[in-house]
């Protein structure tokens, strides 16, 4: 992305944040997942040339292995690479969040081949014995699985894939080949540029820090009752929020006066004015907010007006959608702009619903409909790049906090 992600489309200024902690990764699982038949080792017994030799072979299936034995050469690869792990064992045995990391890591093992030589020796009257030493190569694919327990999704998928070999034979061997091709892996991964974003990311605020799931539910009265809207008329469940540093927008998503917006409208503000499309101002409470999802929600008299449809759920690109907002305050209170939807993205470990529908300052918070006049998002983030003359110009690049996302943050319940 060439230029700003970071025009906060509510007319007020971000505050400067402390330099972040580094995000933390956690080895949860390794699971062996290779195709049936496929020759996984090859032993040789021989006193010099290990020619010959017996294969075996993968049955097939997912088969879950120890992670203790691939822990200590994750954390020693991260850590080399500058990330923080927390590795099993650690965990603080009276805390369930002691030994909790940022990102849990699972690597499938897809393609692994050891071909290992066991130094025997000559017994008495010809026979022979094994000392139980061994040399050889080995090779692993790995596909890795970063989850984000912010997110409750898998952020990042990679493949890598790593050789050792060992020329001088030692006891234990074989294990040694594996991990030693098991490090590789994680070497490949701590280079990986889709790895490296996930870890980079910034880590939510404290304040206003909030987990899915982690409060109680507020229920959102009559909220599953919403049905399909003009688009014309769902301006009326859209508002206008005046506080004291700027203005934003929000919209009405229960019978009973709940309001749903962007964490950064409201600010630190605990009391907020909400104008409706008619010209009337009521007082709303700031009940709840994410800051680390951008979300809050407001609790106000409703007066009788109808809340939004809320569609969870995927979106497809190329559908038509439209934004409602207050761009500029008061003076375009109520706009309606269309456009489509581009993709679905994920920025710093967080999804948004990218769109090319024109959006801007005071909009933020205001809702993205479908063509039923259902909520799919919120307005959260233009892009903007540099234009001829240096300054920032507006690139139809908007980003939309899905409806489902901003739910779960702030536990809500439909009823």
């Amino acid at each position: 992305m060439t230029g700003a992600l970071a025009w906060f489309l509510a007319g007020g200024m971000a505050c400067a944040q402390d330099a972040p902690a580094p995000n933390s990764v956690k080895l949860t699982r390794v699971i062996a997942d290779m195709p049936a038949g496929t020759p996984w080792m090859t032993i040789k017994s021989s006193k010099a040339l290990c020619l010959g030799g017996t294969s075996r072979t993968w049955v097939g299936g997912k088969q879950a292995q120890q992670v203790s034995p691939f822990a200590p050469p994750f954390k020693a690869g991260l850590e080399a690479a500058g990330y923080k792990v927390i590795t099993p064992g650690e965990d603080n045995l009276f805390d369930e969040e002691g030994g909790v990391a940022d990102y849990e890591a699972a690597a499938v093992i897809t393609d692994e081949h050891v071909d290992a030589c066991v130094i025997v020796l000559s017994g008495l009257l010809g026979s022979m014995m094994e000392k139980g030493e061994v040399r050889g190569t080995a090779s692993m694919t790995v596909d890795w699985q970063i989850y984000s327990r912010l997110k409750k999704q898998v952020v990042a998928h990679v493949s890598t894939s790593g050789t050792s070999k060992i020329e001088h034979a030692v006891v234990g061997g074989v294990q040694q080949l594996a991990l030693m091709a098991f490090s590789e892996n994680v070497r490949a991964l701590a280079q990986n540029a889709d790895f490296r974003t996930a870890m980079n990311a910034a880590r939510p605020f404290t304040a206003g820090f909030q987990m899915p799931g982690q409060q109680s539910h507020i229920v959102l009265t009559d909220s599953l009752k919403a049905g399909h809207r003009k688009i014309a008329d769902a301006t009326g469940s859209g508002v206008t929020i005046l506080t004291g540093s700027g203005s934003g927008s929000g919209f009405l998503i229960s019978s009973d006066g709940y309001i749903l917006t962007d964490a950064h409208v409201v600010g630190d503000d605990k009391n907020v004015r909400v104008r409706w499309s008619d010209g009337i101002e009521t007082l709303a409470t700031v009940e709840r907010v994410a800051r680390n999802r951008d979300v809050a929600v407001l609790k106000t008299n409703a007066r009788d007006r109808s809340p939004l449809a809320l569609k969870r759920g995927p979106v497809t690109p190329g559908q038509r959608v439209y934004a409602i907002g207050s761009p500029a305050g008061q003076k375009f209170e109520g706009t309606v702009s269309s456009g489509i939807i581009s993709a679905e993205r994920t920025v710093n470990g967080l999804r948004y619903v990218q769109s090319d529908v024109m959006v801007s300052h005071g909009s933020s918070g205001g809702p993205l409909l479908d063509e039923n006049g259902a909520v799919l998002g919120l307005t959260d983030l233009g892009i903007s790049n540099a234009g001829p003359t240096g300054e920032q110009e507006q690139a139809g690049l908007n980003l939309f906090t899905p409806i489902g996302d901003a739910m779960d943050f702030l536990a809500l319940e439909q009823h």
